[in-house]
């Protein structure tokens, strides 16, 4: 707008950048866009509020629309929920707009991520309700599976299946290809938590090979680990690890802070089937300690793994080399740690070079 001086040509630049953005964070190969974001956060917070603060609240919610899933994958979780949460309620962003319901979705799924259950229903019921209006298959899609991730924390497999079929047919129907990656990981997690390791890994082999063809590889690495995991449950442990190993190479590449933790605690699931406990101590605390930094909680069928796997750890080790490969781990970063968990199989963290 004239008369807004420095500031505001900036905050406009800023503005185009995350749109600019945007597109790229969902199935990059790299990480370029996200660390030319993360150059530009102060920045992009400065810009933010200067839209808040000048009563711009419809580009305030199309920079936190374009920049959640950028501030979720690189541990910025908790503020990408404060930012929304502004601008969603922020004036001139009342419009029931496909920016208004992009930002929902967002708000959805990190309300989810952070157990807040009623308040990612509210969000996905009214950008479901939006993508319906403004015809935008793709967000009714990724809404109506979101009511299906609800019911998966609930343990209602039913209601899974239900919400996620009709995702499915929405987008097989009305949407593009990669409008089915939702609907089909929700069956296979509905059909992994019911113990139905065939149709998961169906599912999840489906996903997979779908992905592959567009090149969309946020969802490859995501579907690599899963068939990495029902390799493990199944005890298969040499088809597990080069699966889960390429979700984390592929995820560390994309600089994906989501997705790589995951990955730690199904390697450490490997190493303590092959009989190395203390590896395994070490890559569940380097992975929680990412948890812990971002505040999000692990998904409805990955925590009850993680819990069942932490007490295999401790019955198999004393307490001090317990507690001494816990120590190793939790002081990690996420470069150390993908480091270790890449590196020998027999190597522990007191002796890496």
């Amino acid at each position: 707008m004239p008369g807004d001086g420095a500031e505001g040509e900036r905050s406009e630049r800023l503005l185009a950048l995350a749109a600019d953005a945007e597109s790229h964070l969902w199935g990059s190969t790299d990480a370029i866009w996200m660390n030319r974001l993360e150059k530009e956060h102060d920045g992009l917070r400065a810009a933010f509020s200067w839209f808040l603060d000048h009563g711009r609240g419809a580009d305030a919610l199309e920079l936190a629309a374009d920049l959640w899933l950028f501030q979720e994958s690189r541990g910025h979780a908790e503020e990408a929920r404060t930012w929304l949460a502004k601008a969603l309620a922020a004036p001139g962003a009342e419009p029931r707009s496909i920016t208004r319901a992009r930002a929902l979705y967002g708000a959805g799924i990190l309300a989810f991520r952070n157990l807040d259950d009623d308040m990612a229903r509210e969000a996905f019921e009214e950008c479901r309700g939006i993508a319906q209006e403004q015809d935008y298959i793709r967000l009714d899609v990724r809404a109506t599976t979101g009511f299906a991730r609800l019911a998966l924390r609930r343990g209602d497999t039913r209601e899974v299946r239900r919400w996620s079929e009709e995702a499915l047919a929405i987008a097989r129907e009305r949407g593009e290809k990669e409008d089915a990656a939702s609907p089909l990981h929700m069956l296979a997690a509905a059909a992994r938590v019911e113990g139905d390791l065939s149709r998961a890994k169906a599912f999840y082999r489906e996903n997979l090979a779908l992905h592959r063809e567009l090149g969309r590889m946020d969802t490859v690495s995501v579907e690599l680990g899963n068939l990495g995991a029902l390799a493990v449950l199944e005890g298969n442990l040499s088809e597990a690890e080069p699966l889960i190993r390429e979700s984390l190479e592929i995820a560390y590449k994309r600089g994906d802070r989501y997705v790589a933790p995951y990955e730690l605690i199904w390697l450490g699931r490997v190493a303590l089937g092959r009989g190395n406990p203390t590896r395994a101590a070490t890559l569940f605390a380097a992975a929680k300690a990412q948890f812990d930094a971002t505040g999000l909680a692990m998904d409805p069928d990955e925590g009850p793994e993680y819990e069942k796997g932490l007490a295999a750890i401790r019955g198999a080790l004393d307490d001090a080399p317990f507690e001494a490969a816990w120590a190793e781990g939790k002081k990690m970063n996420l470069d150390d740690a993908v480091t270790f968990a890449l590196g020998p199989p027999h190597q522990d963290a007191s002796n890496r070079a």
